[in-house]
């Protein structure tokens, strides 16, 4: 009797318990929640470290989102894997720093006419930056991930994190096919922080633990977590065979939020660009 009593008891614990899992341990809190067909990007750039110099490309990029996950794609420029070189796409472009020290990375997205009528009409934009550094590496191989950022322009409230964006996007490749494991930036679990208009902010080393759950593995199919830890990405994807094409850094969340309709949208410098030994801007 005693035995069935405190079996009844636990099932009243498991049956009150139950209803009280946090919502948002099922839907991220920055949750896209939305869907729209692939925007694509024909502007590129070749970009030689060791000149500064910009030779036009022949990468396309697109982003997109299905079932609510953010999505991107990046098609090799020609040569593919320009020795020495990296590609920029859309927007992205090497500026002066507004505070000295050399050239730094421009990107910005913007959703002029509001949102969601930009997706539409042709007025959205975005841009990013890709690395090759450990095309044909395993996950496990990237053990430095980091940036400075900046936030540039911006109407007051506005040029704020959003929408997944701005990130690192780690497209990688098995038998089954290519997925991107996206490395999201700013404060988990909202990542919707709106930077200092006036200093750099250091991202520090995204590639440990330490970093808290911003990996966001959801479009591998064997481990759909959004927030996930460095390790525990590191596990799934080496075990399910993933190699690492590119790295990207893009900015494409100005759609988002507070960030819509404004002309600067979301405009992020980013200088100290570390994957891995090598770090761009400074070159």
């Amino acid at each position: 009797m005693k035995r069935l009593f405190l079996s009844l008891v636990s099932l009243m614990l498991v049956m009150l318990v139950a209803p009280m899992t946090p919502v948002f341990a099922q839907t991220p809190i920055n949750y896209v929640g939305i869907n729209f067909s692939p925007i694509t990007t024909s502007v590129s750039y070749n970009y030689d470290w060791s000149t500064g110099t910009m030779t036009l490309g022949t990468a396309t990029a697109s982003v997109y989102s299905t079932q609510n996950v953010l999505e991107s794609s990046f098609s090799d420029p020609t040569p593919p894997d320009p020795n020495g070189f990296g590609t920029f796409f859309g927007t992205a472009r090497p500026v002066q720093s507004p505070t000295g020290g050399g050239a730094v990375l421009y990107e910005q997205s913007v959703c002029g006419t509001g949102y969601p009528t930009c997706f539409s009409d042709g007025t959205f934009t975005f841009g990013g930056m890709v690395m090759y550094t450990l095309r044909g590496d395993t996950l496990d191989q990237l053990t430095n991930l980091q940036t400075d950022y900046f936030a540039d322009g911006g109407a007051s409230g506005s040029n704020c994190f959003g929408g997944g964006s701005p990130r690192f996007s780690i497209s990688v490749s098995n038998s089954t096919g290519t997925h991107n494991i996206h490395v999201y930036l700013g404060t988990p679990p909202a990542f919707a922080d709106c930077p200092s208009k006036t200093s750099w902010s250091s991202s520090g080393n995204l590639a440990t633990d330490g970093a808290g759950t911003r990996w966001d593995t959801t479009q591998i199919p064997t481990c759909p977590v959004f927030y996930n830890t460095y390790s525990a990405a590191v596990t799934c994807a080496d075990a399910a065979g993933y190699t690492i094409n590119e790295v990207f850094l893009v900015t494409d969340g100005g759609w988002f939020g507070t960030n819509a309709g404004n002309s600067t949208g979301q405009t992020f410098l980013f200088r100290n660009i570390g994957v891995n030994q090598v770090t761009r801007f400074p070159q």
